[in-house]
């Protein structure tokens, strides 16, 4: 294997799928010099962030056309040229089109490789899931995520889960010291209600009895929305609103300091990477058991605690133990608990997966 390619449509820039794909391409680049990762997009206008691409090399093929069908075989035409030009060993799709896409532009190509799908949601919510079946294997970030391929018609034998790395830290963010008012944190999106469910977040939170703090990264559509309710809600004075930050950690540890535990009220999720990144710096995880990702990363009262997603009364009774009676956190066995997940054991595992593909015919 000389040649990877990573293809799908053009991404906002500053997700964490973007973070993953970002950091696996270096990984190879770090680890094996002698493969080479570029990546190619479908776009309908030149709006993409690229900053995220650090020096990668990639290709891009623009449609603005209105019919489907016409701008999919431009884009086709496209990748079929760059294909023939680049030789790839194995193409990696990141989304759902491009499943499709790739397999009609190899067809066109006359080039024979292995086409794999790693999606980076839950199928459950997006459109066309059924386009995974397209590619040849199947990288799954989540176990849930493996189910949806298998509901759709992929053969287990096809799938292979390999989560999402996180890089392993050299320190930790401590707890509050007994006595200290418990500080919990969420980073992420703000969607009041939808997918990220923000509204039980607060809601949860204000029906606490006793002293707490509440510290907001992030930024969305439903920012302003999402303060409006914290208002509403008389807590508003308890709550910091940071809105989105290029480095959150480095706010965390520099500013905010001590966390009592991060929370995800998400009604579903593909593989929520905030959750593996606090518990890499020793954080307590409370959330929701939403499909998918968070039951495959939380040990239930070793490194965080589930609850079932909406239930808002049971989110309550989770956070009230932190005023009441805080659990035994030990940061270091957090950052343990996640070892399956760190880069080296994810990047060995990937290459493994990689190598075989590429040695077989696909069929």
């Amino acid at each position: 294997m000389k040649k990877i390619a990573f293809v799908g449509e053009a991404v906002s820039g500053f997700g964490g799928m973007e973070t993953v794909i970002g950091n696996v391409i270096q990984a190879f680049r770090a680890d094996t010099p002698s493969v080479m990762s570029k990546m190619f997009f479908f776009c309908r206008k030149d709006q993409m962030d690229k900053g995220w691409l650090n020096g990668i090399d990639a290709a891009y093929s623009f449609s603005s056309n209105k019919l489907g069908f016409l701008r999919r075989a431009k884009h086709i035409r496209a990748f079929a040229r760059w294909l023939q030009q680049e030789q790839p060993d194995v193409v990696i799709c990141i989304d759902l089109i491009s499943c499709l896409l790739a397999n009609r532009a190899r067809i066109k190509s006359g080039l024979t490789f292995p086409i794999f799908a790693w999606p980076h949601f839950s199928l459950d919510h997006k459109k066309h899931a059924e386009y995974v079946t397209w590619a040849d294997y199947h990288l799954a970030i989540s176990s849930g995520i493996k189910q949806q391929m298998m509901a759709r018609g992929v053969p287990e034998s096809r799938i292979n889960v390999i989560f999402n790395p996180v890089a392993p830290k050299d320190t930790i963010i401590p707890m509050p010291a007994p006595g200290d008012v418990p500080t919990f944190l969420y980073v992420g999106r703000m969607k009041f209600e939808g997918q990220k469910r923000i509204k039980d977040l607060l809601d949860g939170l204000a029906a606490l009895e006793g002293p707490w703090k509440l510290h907001v990264i992030g930024d969305g559509s439903d920012f302003a929305q999402c303060q409006r309710y914290g208002r509403e809600k008389g807590i508003d004075e308890r709550i910091t609103w940071h809105g989105w930050q290029a480095d959150p950690w480095a706010l965390v540890r520099n500013e905010i300091k001590t966390v009592s535990a991060l929370l995800l009220t998400s009604s579903f999720e593909g593989f929520p990477m905030t959750l593996l990144e606090a518990m890499s710096w020793g954080i307590y995880c409370i959330s929701s058991d939403c499909m998918s990702g968070p039951a495959d990363m939380i040990s239930d009262s070793q490194n965080g605690r589930l609850y079932p997603p909406g239930d808002v009364t049971a989110l309550t009774a989770v956070l009230q133990q932190f005023i009441s009676a805080p659990p035994e956190v030990n940061p270091v066995a957090i950052q343990q608990s996640i070892h399956r997940f760190y880069t080296d054991v994810y990047f060995d595992k990937v290459k493994a997966i990689l190598h075989h593909a590429t040695e077989k015919s696909v069929q």
